[in-house]
């Protein structure tokens, strides 16, 4: 193992005391109580599982457990334990919720009591997991992405499909769901600040902030969903955050988790950005290339070590890998102990002797599990007499923890189900109105807690309840002022869960403040998610106005249309048609963003309206308030304006068709395609036939129009163009007869496809014909006549197999253009050579340059860690979690085994379509695919003929050209990934996604006659395409085009990257940033890194040597470089430094 310098590592417990841990945890008094399974991943046929709940104990303090005692038996894959005192525990089994019980305290349990049952039991690795209590008094628990729970309460009855995170208070029964989706999230901890943090073990999201109610990827009829905080990092499970003071004083705050598929385990820094989170990798703790290291679970030990639980399996997949494969551990399993030598051990109270006052103290401690232990014993004394009275005079003594103390006092009043202090809480709310920089850091979770002590009661039926519910609005309206983001967003989900028309006012007035803030809503994603969830359930209450609202939209236009999106219905949109001035339509700004919002949400029936008022209007206006109409509905599939043909035609009628200005003409045109008009054809055929003069784009423009009109005359007019035409109105033809009459489209394709200049477009054109069956064939009967050159024939191949292929078109194609038929066919001697040379010979770094090549097109669908597609799994981790053999296996026949979350579906529409695509999201009305060019496909339900499996988007043989050499290096270097160090993408802060200029006639001239300036501006004459650095984080100098500005200038290339600046300082505008250079050769200090290249800041020229300390705002910006390829030889890399993180290109 390698250690961070200032750790040492030791053997806690190992097999046999300790087999296959899932999930541990401790209790008051030191003891580690671990959940274990040999049953996993599936029971074989007639055996009677015996996993087990063993308890350990370190009796002489020495760092090693020396007593091992089975707590209890007969489980089947026990998914997680907790601790209730030295003598029960909570434990998660399949369908149920167990407590139990050891009455005569020999170690043993007695007693076995279900606490709930009917929870899902769809995926062994997806049962109900991951037990934490909460500081509330609360049981944690979460479930995964293939599990639907319904559960009986008190309450009735409880419902979670997919993934999220369970909330139950023992105390009262209560049951509810604390936050919705995920995949496999198998870690969670609430911090100092009382908030919470997950892990998934299914997603590349690192660390990720929850808060109620927010909703995460994969949740089930979800249409919006929050992402976690570090994208593309390799999947993680188990959680815990770093305290006490035998941790190192900077680590302090730091999150651990595990990177189990590369055998490591990680340690991010999270740090708050308004009420979002920023969170940083640091350099692991732990790395090994040790095969079997699996380490899943990590929790603070009572003297301030860190435990490693380790599955310790060669190994780990699930769903992926044969439950039966020999290789599999069952036996196995360890717990390491991470500790600090040079720091004093932390000393662990004896909790259960303390005193109350003793034990409030401790929730002063350094170490947050000291004070947990410290809550979870007072949880058994707050019906003592006098209780709240020593806890109020310890939260009044003198000291600088006041706001812990207050945060700890609720806590516990919470916990006991009490109502709001109102008379205190009130006071300490209007002390941070007056002092806002007063507001502490745990603000939010003070006032989650006041408002969750009324609504329990409110549960309960307490006679009380009203007047707590009454109470914690109060505090919520008083809140409402306060600017501190943290506690807005808490003020935000608590509006939404009051749902009444006076926390919809609180709602309108938040929003109003913050869209005329300097920063964008979009930088605090939390808010800007948790307002449009808030404002979406209070809709009922402000759809139908009051007059302070009616103040609001007056003042700030923008809150009413934000509120119209978000909401999106007719009654919505009602608001604001009501409110546009129809009969002086102007340039207010008002009526263009309320327009904006209306064409997004508005009826067929309220847009007719809309429309026919709009071309009534001033005849100066129309063109651009139509533009803006058309804009805003052409992302909406199939809703059009109400008589949108008649009230064009009417408008038409008054015009000289022949005098229409370009610009009129092109909204014409757009909206004959996406309103589907008839009455615009004699307009598009006039201007078609005798504006042959008018610019190559309108022409397009209006040959596209004519093409969805689909009548015999406008078909005959595209028929004489694609023939005759110049090459630009034939491509428009063309694509406009493929789109509107396919089978005639099939002979004009085909012959395009040997015409240089249209051959490309020829190629997707045919490609586009995969989702229908019957035009694939048609278009296979004519090519069997045909011949193909080679190389078009290679290419054509290529591209119908990334899109998902076609068995009988492949080889037609293969004939016409007389290619080999050589296929990769993987039998049991080819695959024992394959991986001997693997062993042998295999080279990683040719294999990589393999994986990179364009036509294989390995990187536009699979991510290595932040840089990549989105298409297929991310691919950063994979060495580590994956076998040779099935890696080979997945290269040479990628359905037989898909990786979890991207199964396919294979969908039949009412048009005859065929879909095949990953899902993404589904709702009542539509699901939504991605598809294997990268791109999402909604779809509705209605339109749905059928709905089957369908096989892995990575088409089958495309990899059939490459040599038997080329393959084997190939698999070496996936195999290598995130287990060999070279090959494991690192913890520093790189860019890994950027673009690069693609080089043409015109972009260089473009260059040449303007000035390398002109990179930096978004010139349309100059196209970009991404690009992903190597796994070591450089910029590979030979994929990027070169350009010659002048004869006697050197050859030049061109990248550019978005950068996020977040200062930590919250209130901060600018803050300092540095990029460094990263090459072959070690020039970091010496001054001359950046000779041979220049630099631009959002188009702006920048000195390189001011990159070393760059002064930047609160935002993104854009970085592009130009790159002297005969002063730069070498691969470079870009790290960056301060508070900056590259932005995600996808």
């Amino acid at each position: 193992m390698k250690l961070d310098p200032k750790a040492a590592i030791n053997l806690f417990a190992s097999d046999p005391a300790i087999r296959k841990p899932i999930q541990m945890n401790f209790d008051c008094t030191g003891a580690l109580w671990v959940a274990s399974s040999e049953s996993y991943p599936q029971v074989k046929p007639g055996e009677i599982p015996n996993d087990q709940i063993v308890v350990l104990r370190d009796l002489d303090k020495d760092g090693v457990a020396e007593s091992s005692t089975v707590f209890a038996d007969g489980l089947l894959i026990p998914t997680g334990v907790i601790p209730d005192g030295p003598h029960a525990a909570y434990v998660a089994a399949s369908t149920e919720l167990l407590y139990f019980k050891d009455t005569d305290h020999d170690g043993v349990a007695d007693e076995r009591r279900v606490v709930m049952s009917g929870f899902g039991t769809e995926d062994t690795h997806h049962l109900v997991h991951t037990l934490r209590w909460g500081p509330d008094g609360c049981l944690y628990f979460n479930q995964s992405i293939y599990i639907h729970s319904h559960i009986d309460t008190p309450d009735g009855t409880k419902r979670l499909d997919g993934g999220g995170i369970w909330r139950y208070r023992p105390s009262t029964g209560q049951l509810d769901i604390f936050c919705k989706g995920f995949i496999n999230p198998w870690g969670h901890i609430v911090n100092r600040s009382g908030e919470s943090f997950v892990t998934d073990g299914a997603a590349f999201d690192g660390i990720t902030h929850a808060f109620p109610d927010a909703v995460f990827k994969t949740s089930p009829g979800a249409t919006r969903w929050l992402l976690g905080l570090n994208p593309g990092s390799p999947k993680h499970c188990g959680l815990e955050v770093l305290s006490g003071t035998h941790i190192p004083p900077e680590w302090q705050g730091d999150l651990v988790t595990n990177d189990f598929r590369s055998h490591r385990v990680c340690r991010f820094s999270v740090r708050p950005n308004g009420a979002d989170y920023i969170s940083r990798q640091q350099p692991e703790l732990v790395t090994t290339e040790h095969v079997a290291f699996r380490p899943i679970d990590a929790r603070m030990a009572p003297d301030g070590t860190v435990l490693i639980a380790d599955w310790y399996n060669p190994i780990i997949q699930h769903g992926e890998v044969d439950f039966r494969d020999p290789r599999r551990d069952t036996e196995h399993g360890r717990i390491w102990r991470l500790s600090f030598p040079d720091r004093p051990l932390d000393p662990w109270p004896d909790f259960l002797s303390a005193t109350t006052s003793e034990l409030l103290g401790y929730l002063e401690d350094e170490s947050l599990a000291v004070r947990q232990f410290a809550r979870q014993t007072l949880w058994d004394h707050l019906e003592d007499p006098g209780f709240f009275d020593t806890v109020d005079q310890w939260v009044n003594q003198n000291g600088d923890q006041l706001a812990t103390r207050t945060l700890e006092a609720q806590w516990l009043r919470e916990a006991a189900v009490q109502p709001i202090a109102t008379a205190p809480a009130m006071a300490r709310i209007q002390s941070w109105k007056s002092d806002p920089s007063s507001v502490p850091d745990n603000a939010a979770a003070w006032l989650r807690s006041q408002f969750r002590s009324a609504n329990q009661l409110t549960t309960l039926n307490a006679p009380t309840a009203k007047q707590a519910m009454a109470d914690a609005a109060k505090l919520v309206g008083a809140a409402t002022e306060i600017t501190d983001l943290a506690l807005t967003l808490e003020v935000i989900v608590q509006c939404g869960q009051l749902d009444t028309e006076e926390s919809t006012v609180w709602l309108h007035q938040i929003l109003s403040r913050l869209l005329a803030s300097d920063q964008p809503l979009s930088s605090q994603n939390s808010i800007d998610f948790a307002l449009w969830q808030s404002i979406r359930e209070t809709a009922e209450h402000w759809q139908h106005g009051n007059d302070t609202l009616q103040n609001i939209w007056e003042e700030s236009p923008q809150t009413l249309a934000w509120a119209v999106r978000a909401v999106g219905n007719a009654d919505a949109a009602k608001l604001l048609i009501d409110r546009i001035e129809w009969e002086e339509i102007s340039s207010d700004e008002a009526d263009d963003q309320w327009l904006e919002a209306v064409g997004e949400v508005a009826t067929a029936e309220q847009l007719g309206g809309v429309l026919k008022r709009l071309l009534s209007g001033n005849p100066t206006h129309v063109e651009r308030r139509i533009s803006t109409l058309l804009d805003a509905t052409a992302p909406r599939k199939n809703v059009a304006p109400a008589n949108a043909n008649a009230s064009v035609n009417q408008w038409l009628a008054k015009q000289d068709t022949g005098q229409l200005k370009a610009s009129t003409m092109r909204w014409i045109s757009r909206a004959t395609q996406h309103w589907k008009l008839q009455s615009t054809e004699a307009t598009l055929l006039s201007a078609i036939q005798t504006r042959s003069d008018a610019a190559a784009e309108d022409r397009q423009i209006w040959i596209n129009a004519l093409a969805s009109l689909s009548s015999p005359k406008a078909n005959q007019q595209l028929m004489s163009i694609a023939k005759e035409g110049s090459t630009a109105d034939r491509t428009a033809a063309i694509d406009g007869l493929v789109n509107s009459r396919p089978g005639a489209a099939v002979p004009l394709v085909l012959d395009a496809l040997t015409e240089a200049e249209l051959a490309k477009a020829a190629e997707n054109w045919l490609v586009s014909s995969l989702s229908r069956p019957d035009l694939v064939k048609r278009y296979a009967a004519k090519m069997s006549d045909m011949e193909l050159p080679s190389d078009t024939a290679r290419t054509l191949l290529r591209s119908v197999r990334s899109a998902g292929g076609n068995a009988e078109l492949e080889q037609t194609i293969r004939k016409s253009g007389k290619l080999d038929d050589a296929t990769w066919v993987l039998s049991p001697e080819l695959k024992d050579r394959l991986l001997k040379r693997v062993q042998e010979t295999g080279s990683a770094s040719r294999g990589e340059l393999v994986y990179r090549r364009s036509e294989l097109q390995c990187i536009s669908c699979h991510a290595i860690g932040q840089g990549g597609g989105l298409v297929g799994p991310n691919l950063v981790s994979l060495g580590g979690s994956s076998q040779p053999d099935y890696v080979l296996e997945s290269l040479l026949d990628p359905s037989a085994r898909l990786k979890e979350g991207y199964s396919t579906r294979k969908i039949l529409t009412e048009d005859g379509e065929v879909i095949s695509g990953i899902s993404i999201g589904e709702t009542d009305d539509a699901i939504r695919l991605r598809l294997a060019n990268g791109t999402v496909r909604e779809i509705e339900i209605d339109a749905i003929l059928d709905d089957a499996p369908g096989k892995s988007l990575m088409p089958e043989g495309l990899l059939d050209n490459l040599t038997e050499a080329e393959l084997v290096d190939l698999t070496t270097f996936l195999a290598a990934l995130g287990r060999e160090p070279q090959f494991t993408v690192s913890t520093e802060n790189l860019v890994r996604s950027l673009e690069t200029m693609n080089y043409t006639p015109a972009a260089n001239s473009r260059l040449n006659r303007t000035s390398v300036d002109t990179a930096a501006q978004d010139d349309p004459a100059m196209t970009w395409r991404a690009l992903t650095t190597m796994v070591d984080g450089k910029v590979r100098l030979e994929e990027l085009d070169k350009f010659k500005q002048h004869r006697h200038t050197p050859p030049t290339s061109f990248i550019r990257f978005d950068i996020e600046v977040t200062p930590v300082d919250s209130d901060a505008t600018t803050t300092d940033i540095q990029l460094k250079l990263q090459s072959k050769t070690d020039v970091a200090d010496s001054g001359n890194e950046w000779d041979g290249i220049e630099a631009w800041v959002d188009g702006k020229p920048m000195p390189t040597w001011q990159l070393k300390n760059l002064p930047l705002s609160r935002g993104r910006h854009r970085i592009t470089l130009s790159i002297n390829r005969d002063a730069v030889t070498s691969n470079i890399g870009i790290a960056l430094e301060g508070d900056a993180i590259a932005a995600t290109q996808n």
